[in-house]
Parts: structure tokens; sequence; C-alpha cells
């Protein structure tokens, strides 16, 4: 392909070289084909033109007074706001090692002395073409972000709002309930939906927490606490399993002291007990289980419920992210749930994964490191 049949493309080009002949070689070429050219004779200059003008493709050389051309792209590189632009390094030295001290530098390509005018015009197109596609992509994501905040700010204006009406809604059913005087119709609606409201309560909650988790609002309460007496009394305040379905542990025999949020914790088990509670058959089985080993300790939720297709098992732990369980169980899930466990787990500088279960189902495991977090 010869330089004439080179598609024209605008963009910035800044060339650093010492040799006036060479930058004005190089700034004619450029202009030629559309492109806005700016010029320095020097390494400092030039990464000072590459702060402030922001070329979408440096031509640097390699041999230069006072900063040459691997420092040069190595300070570039350096930089969070000049880092993606890509420097096509322009060298007469085509030794080996020169070529791995460019790559080394952070360089994008090479241009080889004496200049080829059609190689030069066809790197600097890709490298122009490459620098857009990257901002088009940094562009995009940006406008995302702004959609999911704003998104994230009219969920919890909302949300908020709807827990004092919700609060209210509860007070006139218990009035309703202890008011039933005897008719066990009325008494078994009213307590169905307080029930109903309750979760819709939870929800708000679990909406409001990871809000605050997400934006660091919610301060841990360390304390030193004791698993193996904390794991059964949080999975206690859920209430008994549901009908056919059976609790099981394997708690070591001795204690098991670990520096956490206790609260937190505890939500975070209720929260992967509760999910196997609603996703077991009748007949299945949920065991908790912990381990203890010198720098961490591990405790487990598993069950026998569906399981989750492996495609889906980073899914489920994203804000409303939720998995297909087929039509072997009704339960529902806000897909908020999971994310809150999560969030409280990464506050604590912990982990927490799911992992097919031998039993056909899933277990949940979450990891505290002692060595992470103090009091």
């Amino acid at each position: 392909m010869s330089a004439a049949s080179t598609p024209v493309l605008s963009g910035k080009i800044l060339v650093v070289d010492d040799e006036p002949h060479n930058v004005t070689l190089l700034r004619d070429l450029l202009e030629s084909r559309g492109y806005t050219v700016v010029t320095a004779s020097d390494g400092e200059r030039g990464l000072a033109l590459a702060r402030e003008s922001r070329p979408d493709v440096v031509l640097l050389d390699v041999m230069m007074p006072r900063l040459n051309g691997f420092d040069a792209c190595r300070r570039i590189k350096a930089e969070q706001r000049t880092a993606i632009i890509p420097v096509l390094l322009v060298t007469s030295l085509d030794a080996r090692q020169d070529r791995l001290a460019g790559i080394d530098a952070g360089a994008n390509d090479f241009i080889t002395k004496p200049i080829d005018t059609a190689d030069l015009l066809l790197r600097v197109r890709n490298a122009v073409v490459a620098k857009r596609l990257h901002d088009q992509i940094a562009n995009q994501l940006s406008q995302l972000r702004e959609l999911e905040r704003a998104r994230d700010t009219l969920t919890h204006m909302i949300v908020h709002d709807l827990r004092s009406p919700l609060t209210g809604l509860r007070g006139y059913l218990e009035l309703l309930r202890t008011s039933a005087n005897g008719n066990a119709e009325v008494l078994a609606y009213a307590t169905e939906a307080d029930v109903i409201a309750g979760r819709l309560t939870e929800m708000i909650s679990q909406v409001l927490d990871v809000s605050r988790l997400e934006s660091g609002q919610m301060p841990l309460s360390l304390k030193e606490i004791n698993l193996v007496e904390l794991l059964p009394a949080a999975v206690a305040s859920l209430g008994p399993p549901p009908t056919g379905v059976e609790l099981a542990y394997d708690l070591p025999s001795s204690p098991v002291m670990v520096t956490c949020d206790p609260e937190l914790i505890s939500r975070v088990l209720t929260n992967l007990v509760g999910n196997a509670y609603k996703f077991t058959p009748s007949g299945g089985r949920v065991r908790v289980g912990l381990e203890d080993d010198t720098d961490r300790v591990r405790f487990t939720v598993t069950d026998n419920g569906p399981g989750i297709p492996p495609e889906f098992r980073g899914l489920i732990f994203e804000k409303f992210g939720q998995a297909p369980l087929g039509r072997a169980t009704g339960a529902r899930s806000s897909g908020l749930g999971l994310n809150f466990c999560k969030l409280a787990v990464d506050a604590h500088r912990g982990k927490i994964g799911m992992e097919a279960a031998q039993s056909g189902g899933s277990r949940f495991w979450v990891e505290l490191f002692r060595n992470e977090i103090k009091a």
C-alpha cells in the first residue's frame, strides 16, 4: 500500500525529536494526511505537551539530550492521565536489546529510521484508531456509571420513603389482629398480610444496607467472637426450619475465636441459611459447618436444593443478580441478599463464594482471615 492510498484520518499527533529536519519531515507528512501536529525538541518538553495537549499518538525519538525516548516513554506510561496514549518510538536502533528496552518502557510500536512513509502512516493510523476506540469505550463506561449512580440514588430515595408508610401499615395490621374478636378468618388474613409486609420491610432494609456498605457508611463494630456460639444463635433467629427440612451442624468442640462485626456476620449467615431454606425441598437437609485453621476460619452452608448452573455462579453476588433455578421451587429472591453478604465479607477483607455440593445442591462458604482485620 502506498502512502497516497492510506485513508485520511483526523487526530492530534505529538512529534518529539531534537533534529529540526526530522520534525519538519514528520509534520509535513502528517499534516498532508489531515492530522494536527504539535512538536517538541526534547523529552522534557514532549512530556509536558503530552500532559497539556492530550494527543492521540506520540512519535518519540529515542536518541535525545536531557531526557531520552526510553525514559520519556516510561514517564508518559507511568502517569494516569497520559498512560493510554499510544507511544511510537522512532529510532535507528535495531538491536534486540534496544527493542526490549522500548517494550520495557511501555512503547506500543516502533518506527525504524530511515522512515518508510507508507509504514509510518499505517502505524500512526492504527494507533489513532486504537486510541479512539479506547476513548469511546471509556466514555460509554462513564455514562453507564452515571446511569447506575442515578438508578441507585432513585432506588435509595424511593425505598427510604417507603419505610414510614410500611411501618404504619404493619401497625394497623397489628391492631386488626388484636381486634379480630375471635374471627379466625380475619385473624388469618391479617397475620398473612403482616408476614408479607415483613418481607417488604426486610427487602427495604437490604437495599438501604447495601447502599450504606457500598458508600462505606456502615463502619464495622469489631469484637472477638466465638463462632461456635455465634453461628447457632444466628440461625436460631430465623425460627424453625421449613416443614420437612432438616438442619444439621458440623462445629468444632472447642471455641473458634475471630475478630469481626458479630451483627454483620450473623446477618451474612442468616441470609445464606435463609436462602438454603427457600430452595431446599421437603425431605432435604441444610448443614452449617465451621473449619478453623491457623490464619483463617471458614464457615459453610450446604443444601441439596436445585443448585446453581456454573455460568451463573459469578452473577449471584452482584446487585439484583439472580440465577434461573428451574421449576423445582417457587422461591424467589430480590437478588440483594447475596450482594449484601459479599459487601459485608469484603468489608472484613474476607472471601465469599459458592461451589456445587456433593449432595447435588450448593455449598456457600465464607472465609475470615485473622491477620487481615484487628479490633
